[in-house]
C-alpha cells in the first residue's frame, strides 16, 4: 500500500489507523498511516529535540536519535488519547504528546551507566559478518536460525535481510541501537529512519510466519 494514498487523512483519522495495527488485516493501512503521520511531525518534534539536546550539552544528532526513539515509542504503544490531554486541537495535543516521549527518552537514553553497546558493533549482512571472538553456542545458535531465515528473505529485499540481520545481532532489549550504527545503516540502504523501522517490522512478521508454517 502506497503511503501517499494517507496524506490527506486528519491526524487524528491517522492516529486511529495505526491503533489497528495489532490486526492483520489493517497492519498495511497502520505502517503507511505511521509514515505520513512521521513525516507530517518529523521536522517540528525534531526541532523541539534539538533545543532539548543544545540546552542539556548534546549534539544534533542526539537530537535526531531522540525524535526518532520518540516516534518509535508511539509506534510500540499507539498510547495516544485525546481525552487526555490538555488542549483541544488534535494537532496540538499529538506535538505536546511526542514531546514528552522525546524528553523522557533523553533521560533514559543518557542519564544511564548500563549502556550495553561499546562502539564496535556493524552492519551485519551474513555470518562472515560476525565476531569471531563470538561464543560458540553463539555461532551455533545463528546458524541454525539463518536457515529460516534465509527462507523468510525470499519473500523480501536483500535490505531487509540486512536490516533483520544487524537488529537481531546487536539490538539488546529494550534499548536503540547505537546511533553510530543507524547512522551506517541509512548511509549503506540509502534508507530513512523510518523506512528502515518499517522494513524491520516487515522483517520480523515474515520470519514469524515462516516459523508459524514450519
Amino acid at each position: 500500500m502506497n503511503w501517499e494514498e494517507f496524506k490527506d487523512e486528519t491526524t487524528e483519522d491517522l492516529i486511529e489507523f495505526v491503533k489497528f495495527k495489532e490486526d492483520p488485516d489493517y497492519l498495511e493501512e497502520a505502517k503507511a498511516a505511521f509514515i505520513v503521520l512521521t513525516n507530517r511531525f518529523e521536522n517540528d518534534l525534531l526541532d523541539k529535540c534539538t533545543v532539548i539536546c543544545r540546552k542539556w550539552g548534546y549534539s544534533d544528532v542526539d537530537a535526531l536519535e531522540i525524535a526518532e526513539r520518540a516516534f518509535q515509542k508511539f509506534w510500540q504503544t499507539h498510547s495516544f488519547d485525546m481525552d487526555k490531554s490538555n488542549v483541544s486541537d488534535v494537532d496540538l495535543a499529538f506535538k505536546l504528546y511526542l514531546y514528552r516521549i522525546a524528553e523522557n527518552e533523553l533521560k533514559q537514553a543518557y542519564v544511564d551507566k548500563d549502556y550495553p553497546y561499546d562502539g564496535s558493533e556493524k552492519i551485519i549482512t551474513s555470518l562472515d559478518d560476525l565476531n569471531p571472538d563470538s561464543s560458540p553456542e553463539k555461532l551455533s545458535e545463528l546458524r541454525e536460525a539463518m536457515v529460516i531465515i534465509d527462507k523468510a528473505m525470499e519473500k523480501l529485499t536483500p535490505k531487509h535481510k540486512v536490516i533483520y540481520l544487524t537488529y537481531m545481532v546487536h539490538e539488546e532489549e529494550g534499548r536503540k541501537l547505537p546511533r553510530k550504527l543507524l547512522k551506517e545503516l541509512r548511509e549503506r540502504l540509502d534508507l530513512a529512519q523510518n523506512t528502515i523501522r518499517v522494513y524491520k517490522n516487515e522483517a520480523i512478521e515474515e520470519v514469524q510466519r515462516t516459523i508459524n508454517n514450519g
